[in-house]
């Protein structure tokens, strides 16, 4: 199973689905900026626009799946909405659960796994930054530029679905996907019962390693920060990291270093006293050119090979 949210988890989905038996992902619900954060302000629905690219990265109606991602340029109410986030809320509205409504869009585009929420409602972010001030909200993160120091959620004890807590007894492998660390890796494992779940599970958990820094969030951070960041908040369940190798183009570093990021630093001594173990491997796509991404299939087979090497 994997946690996460953004544009990281999707990815890893689009190459575990073929590869993987019995597939779960599990969804950060604290977004409340774009579409989905409109969508939560008036109709009271949790933000359905991360869930919806995790069905769409596991549909199996791909032409339906195009539907559920176009977004309406025209107009003043619906520009910039995405028809999945629509069809998710109606649906959420008519179940009287998100979890449920999330569930029957996954069987309308008769998506491979299983696709949850991390928590039974919506989240607010609250964040803590290293001068010691607190704002609230996932959308304000980036724009305020300080360093984060710890995050946490409203309300407080919030549960997450049954079936994620069994999900993660039942499972032989958990992937914390990359991904923005305090607004969407950490927040998707924050759901009640889920920190409790994770320190009894026995089997791997992977982390995949950002590539880059993010500035407002991990600015100066090492692999090994990240890892902390994660113990942090919900424990040492990390057992395995994997990161990047080969060289980055020094275009590419140059284009990234104007947004003040850089690349992650791996620094393995720190991680060897963490008891976490290294996988380095080829895992970016050779699209340089969109900037920094992962590689689906990449990804997956490494993931996959991380979890065997460990066993």
């Amino acid at each position: 199973m994997a946690f996460g949210g953004g544009t990281g988890l999707p990815v890893l989905l689009r190459g575990l689905r073929d590869s993987v038996s019995d597939l779960v992902a599990v969804v950060t619900v604290a977004d409340d900026g774009g579409s989905s954060g409109r969508l939560r302000q008036e109709l009271g629905v949790a933000p359905p626009g991360d869930v919806r690219n995790c069905l769409v990265a596991l549909a199996g109606r791909r032409r339906l799946a195009e539907v559920f991602n176009y977004r309406f340029e025209a107009g003043e109410e619906l520009r910039d909405h995405a028809v999945g986030n629509i069809i998710i809320a109606a649906l959420a509205d008519m179940a009287g659960s998100f979890e449920e409504g999330v569930d029957q869009a996954a069987r309308f585009l008769r998506v491979k796994g299983r696709v949850y929420p991390a928590a039974t409602e919506s989240l607010t972010l609250v964040v803590r930054y290293a001068d010691g001030t607190l704002t609230r909200g996932e959308s304000v993160v980036h724009e305020t530029l300080k360093q984060v120091e710890r995050v946490s959620v409203e309300p407080e004890g919030t549960p997450a679905p049954e079936a994620v807590i069994s999900a993660i007894s039942g499972a032989d492998l958990v992937v914390l996907s990359p991904g923005s660390l305090f607004t969407s890796t950490v927040p998707a494992l924050l759901g009640g019962g889920v920190k409790e779940a994770l320190a009894r599970f026995s089997g791997p958990v992977v982390y995949v390693a950002n590539v880059m820094t993010q500035p407002g969030e991990t600015g100066g951070f090492s692999v090994s920060d990240h890892v902390e960041a994660i113990s942090a908040h919900v424990g040492p369940v990390v057992t395995d990291v994997l990161v990047h190798s080969g060289e980055l183009p020094k275009d590419l570093i140059a284009r990234y270093r104007v947004e003040d990021a850089a690349p992650t630093v791996v620094d393995r001594e720190a991680l060897a006293a963490l008891g976490v173990r290294l996988h380095e491997a080829d895992v970016l796509s050779d699209k340089g050119e969109v900037g920094v991404r992962h590689d689906p299939e990449k990804l997956a087979r490494e993931v996959l090979k991380a979890a065997l090497v460990r066993r």
